[in-house]
């Protein structure tokens, strides 16, 4: 994936003095602190007591405080029944949120978690990237959404955000390129059928909603997932399609000879056969995952134009061809993969 970055003036906020408070709120120091990611957070690797841990900063303008800490209490709350995740840890004062002011009175919310063992998976390692990694990645998104179904929130922390109310949504028009306006109607005519379906507690609730390779880390057989700060009320359905889309676009082996249908065929096979381990989800819901990959097309379409510049992009060859085939698929109207879901499960 490209490097992509947080707001400019949220940089121009973001002092050393704040990163000191927040290294003191958990008892870190600066030895040895490595930036990893920039793009909607600060994430650095810490370390402590000759320990590795994960320390965040997520600017208010992404999330409030209150939002942080109901992300985390679901986290915690996927834990205390049995998910094995990446845990949130207390800062010296018992808090999982830190709120720590900005000089134009903005807030970055601080918080730590536990490291993953291991690395992300490989793509060109048949032995890593295989149909065992995927059963397992099927296995864990099920044992989340399984757990999810006993979640209440707190009534002191506010609502997770729903799959329709975003900002790269509500603001489309700002990210799609002039003369390509031709787009506008695609998202519309996904989020009318999108809004037709059913929201029960069988198929709808908290979801982490982006489980792709960049969000966990393979540990010999065991799949650790982190980055939970997009978790979302969503269809079930969608932390199925997720995978496909990325696993397809980034991880398809040369052995298929460039064919993503018969990739997606094998890797959903997989994937389902440990997920419904787990997570007895309606198979007519297989039908919905091409809307899903329509939508996601659109999303990352919009990401690109959003938090690249036309300067950066016309430097970068993979994200230009990435932003070039998804546009070419909206307006054909097809999805990234074609699955015939019921030759898949045997219905």
């Amino acid at each position: 994936m490209w490097q992509e970055h947080v707001e400019k003036a949220v940089e121009i906020v973001y002092t050393e003095g704040i990163m000191d408070q927040a290294l003191d709120a958990f008892g870190l120091s600066r030895e040895g602190l490595k930036l990893l990611g920039d793009f909607e957070n600060y994430v650095y690797e810490a370390t402590k007591d000759g320990k590795a841990y994960i320390l965040r900063l997520t600017h208010s303008s992404h999330r409030s405080p209150e939002e942080v800490e109901s992300e985390l209490d679901w986290v915690n709350h996927l834990i205390d029944n049995g998910v094995e995740v990446q845990a949130p840890l207390p800062s010296l004062d018992e808090r999982y949120v830190v709120p720590v002011q900005a000089e134009d009175d903005t807030v970055f919310s601080v918080s730590l978690f536990e490291k993953a063992e291991g690395h992300h998976p490989r793509y060109s390692d048949p032995d890593e990237w295989n149909s065992r990694l995927f059963r397992e990645w099927g296995r864990k998104t099920g044992e989340i959404h399984r757990a999810t179904q006993t979640y209440v929130r707190p009534e002191h922390l506010p609502s997770r955000p729903h799959w329709d109310e975003d900002e790269l949504k509500d603001h489309a028009r700002d990210y799609i390129n002039e003369g390509e306006e031709w787009m506008l109607d695609r998202l519309n005519a996904l989020f009318d059928h999108l809004h037709s379906l059913p929201r029960d507690s069988s198929s709808y609730g908290l979801l982490h909603t982006d489980i792709h390779p960049g969000n966990f880390f393979v540990d010999g057989a065991k799949l650790r997932v982190f980055d939970f700060d997009d978790c979302s009320y969503n269809w079930y359905v969608h932390d199925l399609a997720i995978p496909l889309y990325y696993s397809v676009a980034w991880g398809l082996p040369e052995s298929y000879e460039g064919s993503r249908d018969r990739f997606a065929a094998d890797f959903f096979r997989a994937f389902w056969d440990g997920y419904y381990q787990e997570f007895k989800l309606d198979p007519v819901w297989l039908k919905e995952i091409p809307y899903l990959l329509k939508l996601r097309d659109l999303t990352l379409y919009m990401v690109i134009n959003k938090k690249v510049s036309p300067e950066e992009l016309a430097k970068n060859e993979r994200l230009t061809r990435t932003q070039t085939e998804a546009r070419d698929r909206i307006y054909r109207d097809v999805p990234i993969a074609s699955l015939d879901d019921e030759q898949l499960i045997g219905g």
